[in-house]
């Protein structure tokens, strides 16, 4: 992987296989119009990936830390700063070639070859660590936005089924209405009526759950307005073609939690390599500068001259303990951090296999639902109100027909829901792969 400072700007496209779709960018950082152009006809959930991740203030938080620490980069890799120091003496020193007034005092630290090195390393592999936690960052948005989006888009085509049905019952009001003319039984109407008042009842309530679901998404988006969205209008995915063990393989890759750690392990390495010079000596060198007046005798040799002196200084390192327990932490850590990516990759690749059981999942229900489920239950119930106008079934058999028809209709859409949400969970888990 290329270092932060040698790459250009870039965001989500560096996880992106070339010839996949491109999941999610934001437009500041786009390499072309093409891009957004694609995300926005991907499905319902792009266009609003795409404002989110242009207006959300958290990333451009994420992004100006990420900028923060590539000037520690910079930094890192400079000489320590020298020392300067000025002696005023309050009571001249009194010397052979005169009075000494002042003394300058100039001094330079030199560290080890490789130190400095070692230092820009750890910084730029810091650096990398905050440019992948701007990365996992966009996908954590990505992930909130989606899930908020494919609930919005559910309720949209439950409301719309309830609705549909409360159309039907009220149809069915005027059959009901005939037979009692005829001298049918009062009670049917009643219980047909309780009946429009209960799907009433869950046609208001799935409305405030739409209204709570879209004022969240608005938040994500960086809207202040309080301006309804409008219905969304969507269909079922299609079904995989592609392997989905791909998003396994790409997992351990392309992740970029996963990239955070192994940058933090790379910091790691380096500063077990800065804690190797803490057992050798530090050196440095100097100038000594003093200013000194005219002697007392005129015909001194070297009367007022200044004289001056380099200087060379070395540290004692003789505690061993304290040095050997800085050589210890890091290689600890570093151990550590190792382990920790071990973990996230164990979890990442079981949160993956369960999402891709889930997709199999919703594919399969979509199937039975489109297959047999549906059909079967809109012909049952179109037998059960002829059955009905004929004088063979109750209205309790009626309404349950109708009952049933409802819960498999929303069950359909809910398992598209959770189809493309098993998706785009997959795609974010993998770092963005889409597959087709």
């Amino acid at each position: 992987m290329k270092n932060c400072t040698e790459r250009p700007r870039k965001t989500l496209i560096n996880y992106f296989y070339t010839g996949f779709v491109i999941l999610a960018i934001g437009a500041p950082y786009l390499h072309s119009q093409n891009h957004a152009q694609d995300l926005a006809t991907k499905d319902i959930v792009g266009p609003f990936v795409a404002e989110a991740l242009q207006s959300s203030p958290a990333l451009k938080a994420a992004d100006k830390r990420y900028l923060a620490a590539k000037q520690t980069i910079v930094s890192a890799g400079i000489l320590p700063n020298p020392k300067i120091q000025i002696t005023h003496f309050v009571e001249s020193i009194q010397t052979r070639t005169g009075p000494q007034r002042q003394a300058l005092t100039l001094q330079q630290p030199v560290p080890w070859l490789g130190e400095r090195d070692s230092k820009r390393d750890a910084a730029r592999s810091k650096s990398d660590a905050l440019w992948h936690a701007y990365v996992a960052q966009q996908f954590t948005l990505i992930e909130k936005v989606s899930r908020q989006v494919l609930e919005v888009a559910f309720l949209d085509k439950a409301i719309g089924i309830t609705n549909e049905n409360i159309g039907l019952i009220r149809r069915l009001e005027t059959i009901v209405e005939d037979k009692i003319k005829a001298g049918g039984n009062l009670s049917d109407l009643l219980k047909l009526q309780v009946e429009v008042q209960r799907f009433e009842d869950l046609a208001a309530k799935q409305e405030t759950m739409r209204t709570v679901a879209a004022a969240t998404l608005q938040s994500l988006l960086g809207r202040r307005s309080a301006t309804l969205l409008p219905t969304f209008n969507w269909d079922v995915p299609d079904r995989i073609q592609g392997n989905s063990q791909q998003w396994l393989q790409a997992i351990p890759e392309r992740s970029p939690e996963l990239a955070i750690l192994r940058s933090l392990e790379n910091s790691q390495a380096a500063r077990q390599r800065i804690a190797r010079f803490a057992s050798k000596p530090e050196f440095s060198v100097g100038l000594n500068y003093i200013r000194t007046g005219e002697a007392l005798g005129t015909d001194t040799l070297g009367s007022g001259k200044d004289p001056w002196a380099l200087m060379v200084g070395v540290s004692l390192p003789i505690w061993g303990k304290a040095n050997n327990a800085i050589a210890m932490e890091a290689s600890l850590q570093t151990e550590a951090v190792r382990a920790q990516i071990k973990d996230l990759e164990l979890k990442l690749l079981a949160e993956g296999s369960g999402w891709i059981a889930k997709l199999e999942d919703a594919q399969n229900r979509i199937q039975r639902y489109q297959t047999k489920l549906l059909p079967l239950a809109r012909q049952s119930q179109e037998i059960m109100e002829s059955a009905y106008q004929a004088g063979n079934a109750s209205i309790l058999d009626l309404i349950d027909s109708e009952r049933q028809l409802l819960n498999l209709e929303t069950e359909y859409w809910r398992s598209a829901a959770d189809g493309w949400r098993a998706r785009w969970k997959l795609a974010i888990i993998s770092g963005g792969l889409w597959l087709n």
